[in-house]
This record gives C-alpha cells, sequence and structure tokens, in this order.
C-alpha cells in the first residue's frame, strides 16, 4: 500500500514539475513521508506549520508521524499547538467535518494515555463531524469507541450496530461491537461476533490475536 501510494505521489510530483508548478513543502513532506525518510519528513511538515503552508494537514500528518514512530512525549507537545489552531478554524468553518474529526482524534488519542480525560470532548468533535456526514462510518466507528470507553456502552453497541447495518463486513466495527457485548455481560452475542470474525475476516485481519483472546474470555464467562 505505501508503495502504491509513493509511485502515485511520486507521479503527481513530475507532472507538476513538467508543467512548471512549483512543489511546495507539504508536497515534499509527503514524498520524504512515503519514501520512509521520516525526520526529513517531519523537519519538513514543522517547517509548513512555521511559515502558515497548509497548517491544519501539516500537524495532522506531523501528530501521526510522532505517534507511529513512538514519539509520544513530542506528539503531545504538538497536539497542544494544534488545538487551538484547529479550533480557532472550526469556529470559522463549521461545516469542515474532515477537520472536526481530526480534532476529535486528537483528542482520542490524548484520551488513550491515561493521563488526561478528554473523552468528552473528542465525542463533541465527532458528533460535530457526523451533522456534515451523517452516514461516514469511519467517524461512527470512532464515536462508538469513544462511547464505550465513556462507559455509555448501550450507546456504543447501537453505533456499531448501525454501521453494520450497512457495512456488516466492516470487521473492525465487528470486532468492536464483540467488546461492548462483553463488556455489558452479552456473552452469547459477543461469541457469536467473534465466531463471525474467526470464519469470514481476512487472513491479513489484524485484530486476530485480540480475536480469539476475546474469544476465550466469553467462552469462560458464559
Amino acid at each position: 500500500m505505501k508503495l502504491v501510494l509513493l509511485v502515485t505521489l511520486l507521479c503527481v510530483l513530475m507532472v507538476r514539475i513538467s508543467f512548471g508548478e512549483e512543489v511546495n513543502l507539504f508536497d515534499r513532506a509527503l514524498e520524504a513521508k512515503y519514501s520512509g525518510d521520516w525526520e526529513r519528513a517531519l523537519e519538513l511538515f514543522e517547517a509548513c506549520i512555521a511559515q502558515g503552508e497548509q497548517t491544519l494537514d501539516a500537524f495532522w500528518e506531523a501528530g501521526l508521524l510522532l505517534v507511529e514512530r513512538g514519539k509520544y512525549r513530542k506528539a503531545f507537545e504538538l497536539s497542544e499547538q494544534a488545538i487551538p489552531v484547529f479550533t480557532l478554524h472550526l469556529a470559522e468553518h463549521p461545516e469542515d467535518h474532515m477537520n472536526w474529526f481530526r480534532l476529535g482524534y486528537t483528542y482520542e488519542l490524548r484520551s488513550s494515555t491515561g493521563l488526561l480525560r478528554e473523552w468528552e470532548k473528542a465525542k463533541e468533535c465527532f458528533v460535530k463531524a457526523l451533522e456534515y456526514s451523517p452516514e461516514n462510518a469511519f467517524y461512527l466507528l470512532h464515536l462508538g469507541y469513544v462511547l464505550y470507553k465513556m462507559g455509555e456502552r448501550e450507546e456504543a453497541e447501537k453505533v456499531f450496530r448501525g454501521i453494520l447495518e450497512r457495512h456488516p463486513l466492516d470487521f473492525e466495527v465487528r470486532y468492536w461491537l464483540a467488546v461492548v457485548l462483553e463488556a455489558q455481560g452479552k456473552y452469547k452475542e459477543a461469541k457469536e461476533e467473534l465466531l463471525f470474525l474467526k470464519n469470514h475476516a481476512p487472513q491479513g485481519f489484524g485484530r486476530m490475536k485480540e480475536v480469539e483472546r476475546l474469544l476465550r474470555r466469553v467462552e469462560r464467562k458464559g
């Protein structure tokens, strides 16, 4: 997948160059990221932020890159800078559902460290994103996850089941539905979801070890 993205990006850059278009800092940062030079990519994303070039995109990409590399302290510091910028932008452009999601995901990641309790802020952002993109399964997935973390398990179950009505083969959603069902003591239903995953999820599904572990726990309890 990364190779495809890199080839696509390089093709776009070559076309721009051939037409005499200047390749901007953000494009160069993405090129560095997809070529594996994460340190150079981070430098360029930071330069974008400093120069005001595609600032929101640069904050987003830099933050994801830091998390991927395990640089959590630096990612947290960057999020402290990013949150006011996203908040100001969204006050002026409340219809920008993608950046509502990005802000919500920032709060979600910060809360996942256990050091902060910003689940409610994450929820509010995802709800705003869904006002403008109400059937976005990705946004709904994250809303359901945040509801689960907040202890609103019945609401989380409703969200996950709603997604699966339209996307029955969304295996990530089905996994989290099983998690929520197990948390509510609905062991039989959780087992059904987990067995569905074992029988139908593709070989590359990344949560299969977690599925098997949860299934063993459900079978002991149920």
